[in-house]
């Protein structure tokens, strides 16, 4: 279970979270939709602190902790119940497919290289990567980067996974791939907070559905009624606007 409450943030004078509240349940997929620069991707990197909110409360199963009091040990703590899938891959240039999934597994976790070599090698056939995976990030496609990029988050079996808009970086003929491994990573019952362009994937996905502007959830929903029925104008709006387009 997480659960987020009043989360503020400001770069400067610009306020781009206004107090944002979520609850997600374990082993339920939420998804985050709305335009450009309405603070989707700002409000998701606050949960694991990949930018510090200003202020709010964050719970992750038995944790709780206070943004504006939080210590570096509770910070540690959090983060090793999530695991991000970036927009970008984010891997280590220097080093292999496996290698970037082992990292994780051997520095934070502690684990032995032979076991974090284990678990690497199974989690990067999960994603379909077992012939690539001594190649490095230039040697790989922006698919098969952001395979690695999931296979590495699956691997340190977080509590919660976050996916930033983990498809906008890649050629069209390459989303459907990625969107069929996430399907199957929600599937499995994993935790999963989703930001995401992808309507028709938020859909089918989706066991709730978020619609995020100007820095506020203006309505969340079970997803059959989000999209069928939604009670707010502007998600309304939205909704017309994205069938439109």
């Amino acid at each position: 279970m997480i659960r987020l409450s009043n989360i503020k943030k400001s770069f400067g004078e610009n306020q781009v979270l206004h107090g944002v509240n979520l609850s997600v349940d374990t082993g339920e997929v939420v998804s985050i939709i709305g335009a450009s620069g309405s603070g989707k991707s700002t409000f998701l990197r606050t949960i694991n602190f990949l930018e510090k909110a200003d202020s709010g409360s964050i719970t992750i199963d038995d944790l709780t902790i206070d943004v504006e009091k939080v210590n570096d040990k509770e910070i540690v703590n959090l983060c090793k119940k999530t695991a991000m899938v970036f927009q970008s891959y984010n891997l280590f240039r220097h080093r292999t497919a496996l290698e970037n999934v082992m990292e994780a597994l051997i520095i934070v976790q502690k684990k032995s290289k032979h076991e974090a070599r284990d678990i690497a090698i199974a989690e990067l056939e999960r994603v379909g990567l077992l012939d690539r995976i001594n190649y490095y990030p230039h040697q790989l496609s922006g698919g098969q980067q952001q395979r690695v990029g999931i296979a590495r988050a699956l691997a340190i079996n977080p509590k919660v996974m976050l996916f930033d808009e983990p498809t906008s970086a890649l050629d069209p003929e390459m989303v459907g791939g990625i969107l069929d491994i996430i399907r199957s990573i929600a599937e499995q019952g994993r935790t999963m907070i989703v930001v995401t362009h992808e309507m028709n994937f938020a859909q089918e996905v989706s066991d709730k559905v978020a619609f995020f502007a100007a820095g506020n959830i203006v309505e969340i929903e079970r997803t059959k009624e989000f999209f069928t029925s939604p009670k707010k104008v502007l998600t309304h709006q939205f909704l017309r606007h994205m069938k439109a387009s």
